[in-house]
């Protein structure tokens, strides 16, 4: 008997498989981006993906990619400083190893809330999604509890 797959919403050229801040194809990728990196560069792109979805004037800010990874950034900071849960197989690996764990300093955190209320005010798809499955009040109520 074959069990039927996810389902998968379609954005453009943007898979995402749930409404859960590390299940898109973005997001994916971001974890294993972060997974890759140095653990003393992970800061660094937990910023610069933070950024890129609070600066759309930026060149390469691109609202369909930027949102989600903002998005999986946030959760990542969530997780890293105040041990929110990270139930989701693509999250970053190290995430689960206290070995690496990543120092969140306390302008990371004020950055995500800003991304997170940007992308809720948007009217974007993944502001649809995400806000329909409470993903983005989750992750700020535990950024901000």
């Amino acid at each position: 008997m074959c069990t039927p797959s996810p389902p998968v919403t379609q954005f453009d050229s943007v898979g995402a498989w749930d409404a859960g801040p590390f299940d898109n194809d973005d997001a994916a990728d971001f974890s294993a981006e972060l997974d890759d990196a140095d653990p003393n560069q992970r800061v660094v792109l937990v910023r610069a993906a933070l950024q890129a979805a609070l600066d759309p004037d930026e060149e390469d800010a691109d609202e369909d990619e930027a949102q989600p990874k903002a998005v999986a950034a946030a959760a990542v900071v969530a997780a890293s400083r105040f041990g929110a849960p990270v139930d989701s197989g693509y999250a970053p690996k190290f995430l689960g190893a206290e070995e690496d764990g990543l120092a969140v300093p306390e302008d990371l955190v004020e950055l995500a809330v800003a991304v997170l209320d940007r992308i809720a005010d948007s009217d974007s798809e993944w502001a649809e999604l995400f806000g329909e499955a409470g993903t983005l009040d989750t992750l700020r109520d535990a950024l901000t509890a």
